[in-house]
């Protein structure tokens, strides 16, 4: 991933590994049987970049920019919402889930899902059935994109001196 920093002197730096990178924040939502849900998040190549079974969260490739939770106790039907927040470079992404109970993440009036937003919108709400995808698109914010041409612009001009 690309980070950006801007020196005193003005100019802007990059240390080059991949396409600029997105903010992309996601959002599950479970139903009471939690410990049933699973999902994956692969790249268009086929890399796992993030899953979770149950309520257990790994990033595969760093570590996610926040995580937080909260809890609804006043329902029987929905545990909570989990808030993730993830750095994922320009592309098409796959989000596959599942429930190992084969009912869906949906118990009484709690029909729950996951959500992909911030640079990438998408997003999949799960009411029955073992199992259901959706595939999301990053798209750098302009401002990101903006700061990689201009480092490619003064590493032009470091050169010609």
């Amino acid at each position: 991933m690309d980070r950006f920093a801007l020196s005193t002197a003005g100019l802007a730096t990059v240390s080059l590994g991949g396409i600029a990178a997105a903010g992309v924040n996601i959002s599950h939502s479970a139903d009471r049987w939690a410990g049933e849900h699973a999902w994956q998040m692969v790249s268009s190549g086929g890399a796992l970049l993030a899953s979770a079974t149950g309520l257990s969260y790994t990033h595969h490739t760093g570590s996610f920019s926040y995580f937080s939770y909260t809890t609804n106790s006043a329902a029987t039907s929905h545990w909570g919402t989990v808030y993730l927040g993830m750095d994922l470079g320009a592309g098409t992404y796959t989000v596959s889930m599942q429930d190992s109970y084969g009912d869906g993440w949906a118990w009484e009036s709690h029909v729950g899902g996951l959500t992909v937003s911030g640079d990438a919108s998408g997003g999949a709400s799960f009411p029955s059935g073992s199992a259901v995808s959706f595939e999301f698109t990053v798209v750098p914010a302009p401002g990101a994109m903006a700061l990689l041409g201009l480092a490619g612009l003064a590493s032009r001009r470091r050169r010609r001196a």
